[in-house]
């Protein structure tokens, strides 16, 4: 019975370094972020320039895990330990820059649903101009690993067991869209997204860790391409409402002057 205490007391040791392993496994892998072209393509042929302007947002560095509440069940034949941790996805597991994953998905959503071209030269009257200021981006998730130990008499067996979670990733970004010098109109983009975690068969740790990183990953990225689709459709509405009113105002010009 006195070696049962010994290895639970080393079990609990060992619990309370879980989490620098999982960080140290997750920072090893990385998953490709992908933007899904789905959205229906317009045949409206861009009528006016855009010049995007993105101010850079710092993911963390690395994949960060931090070690939450777990559960402890000591009995006489059985023993049970479960350590919960939460994960933050870091670019380390990302393989493309996020800044540039944004404005180049950003870019390729404008050529299939935009009625605008994007830019490259300096602002100037003729030009609407599109800030974008990334306020937060954090994907999150939760990693589970237990511990079984059965004793009986003089044997005693020992498994381990790890599950992932949903992802959930939190995105909000502010936006300007200028006219020359003219504010046309400004927006804040809240994108509150949780990507289901499908374990499917039996796996062995490091693709089970490489799987949860790559979900992780596609849920960042499916909120983006949710973010950025509303931002597309936004700025078209914007530019044909000043579009029709810089008419309205030219034409209530004109009649003014002829009377």
């Amino acid at each position: 019975m006195r070696f049962v205490y010994i290895l639970m007391i080393a079990l609990l040791a060992l619990s309370c370094s879980e989490s620098k392993m999982l960080q140290k496994s997750l920072n090893n892998f990385n998953s490709p972020i992908g933007y899904l072209h789905d959205s229906q393509i317009t045949d409206v042929p861009p009528t006016d320039s855009l010049i995007i302007r993105l101010n850079n947002y710092s993911l963390d560095s690395l994949t960060r895990v931090t070690h939450l509440k777990g559960l402890v069940l000591p009995f006489i034949i059985f023993n049970y330990i479960e350590v919960n941790m939460g994960v933050k996805l870091g670019q380390m597991s990302i393989q493309e820059p996020y800044n540039d994953f944004f404005a180049g998905s950003l870019a390729e959503e404008s050529q299939r649903t935009g009625c605008f071209g994007i830019s490259d030269r300096e602002s100037s009257d003729s030009l609407y101009t599109f800030e974008i200021n990334i306020d937060t981006c954090t994907t999150k998730s939760q990693y589970r690993r237990t511990t079984m130990f059965m004793y009986l008499f003089f044997a005693y067996s020992m498994s381990y067991s790890e599950l992932g979670f949903p992802a959930e990733t939190n995105l909000q970004v502010s936006t300007k869209l200028w006219k020359g010098n003219a504010l046309i109109t400004e927006k804040r983009y809240s994108i509150k997204r949780k990507q289901p975690f499908i374990q499917t068969g039996q796996v062995n740790g490091d693709k089970l860790r490489s799987n949860f990183t790559a979900n992780m990953v596609e849920s960042l990225s499916l909120s983006t391409k949710e973010c950025i689709e509303e931002m597309v459709r936004d700025i078209n509405s914007s530019i044909k409402l000043d579009k029709n009113s810089r008419v309205a105002s030219v034409k209530s010009n004109e009649g003014e002057q002829n009377k």
